[in-house]
């Protein structure tokens, strides 16, 4: 049976539980949040929006004036801010952080999956900056790191159905790859016609950034890190999880595809098939694989062998 095979054996859980950075993220978020509260009624500023603590707003928030002042760890600190007038923001940050996050971590591993939070607060920033470099206006939220997640999400999951509460009331069913494309038109019209003539208060270009580092990161890292990758008639494979602790040579094995044996004739379509088969592990586990996918990896796992 292709699941008595070493390769297929789960790998045995640590002893030593490690933090899940969904929850590292919305916990270290909401207590900066809490703080915030504190630091507006013990230090107000009535001469700013929302009377919004001076040194929180002029030390971690993101703006054009903060960056000329060489304050660059705004591009990151930013998203862990949100604006204390209301609970509406912070809580659909953290709804989209727990419900796309806890399903993107196990796909992704820990740290790829900070990765991707982090690189999308950080090229949100830079996209708003790029329009706002010339003003103070400063912006707060951990949108442009929900954007990355959700971008992901629907690129590796498009035709999943998913189920949302529009307005935290309307239930609505739909496709991730109608929610991806809704979301970027809706960004780029949101720049045009509210963020850029001044009508809204809504960091649409934040959001935008975010959706880019999602793409970039699902065609650079998670899309070129697993399975198989061809070229100049050789094939190389990396590790799957499942796969690591087998071997105990380096993490890719090249082999040579023999288009001209009689005896495999199919050996030269293999590498294709079991990308796609690895990616299809990677999103939905092994339990979705049909007994011709199974029979392609013992197949790579002959050949690999040799």
């Amino acid at each position: 049976m292709l699941y008595d095979r070493v390769y297929m054996r789960q790998p045995q859980e640590s002893t030593t539980k490690q933090w899940s950075g969904v929850y590292l993220l919305m916990w270290t978020t909401i207590g900066i949040f809490i703080l915030q509260q504190v630091l507006n009624v013990m230090f107000p500023n009535p001469y700013m929006r929302d009377n919004e603590n001076l040194f929180m707003n002029e030390w971690f928030s993101l703006s054009g004036g903060n960056f000329q002042q060489l304050k660059v760890w705004t591009l990151f600190s930013y998203s862990f801010l949100h604006s204390t007038q209301g609970f509406l923001h912070i809580l659909s940050n953290m709804l989209g952080l727990f419900f796309i996050g806890r399903m993107l971590e196990p796909i992704l591993g820990r740290h790829k999956f900070l990765i991707l939070y982090f690189g999308g607060a950080f090229l949100g920033g830079l996209v708003y900056l790029a329009l706002h470099f010339n003003t103070n206006i400063p912006v707060v939220g951990a949108s442009a790191a929900i954007f990355a997640l959700l971008a992901l999400f629907c690129l590796l999951r498009p035709e999943q159905p998913v189920t949302l509460l529009l307005f935290f009331i309307l239930p609505i069913t739909l496709k991730p790859r109608y929610l991806f494309w809704g979301s970027l038109v809706i960004s780029l019209l949101g720049i045009l016609f509210y963020e850029l003539p001044g009508k809204s208060n809504i960091a649409h270009s934040a959001h935008l950034g975010g959706l880019i580092a999602g793409i970039l990161f699902y065609r650079y890292i998670h899309h070129r890190g697993s399975g198989f990758h061809s070229g100049n008639g050789s094939a190389t494979v990396e590790q799957p999880a499942w796969f690591k602790g087998h071997k105990k040579t380096d993490h890719r094995y090249t082999y040579q595809v023999n288009r001209s044996n009689k005896h495999d004739a199919n050996r030269g379509d293999l590498p294709g098939e079991v990308d796609r088969i690895l990616d299809k592990i990677n999103t939905s586990g092994f339990g979705s694989l049909s007994d011709r996918e199974k029979n392609a990896l013992e197949r790579a796992k002959d050949l690999l062998s040799k």
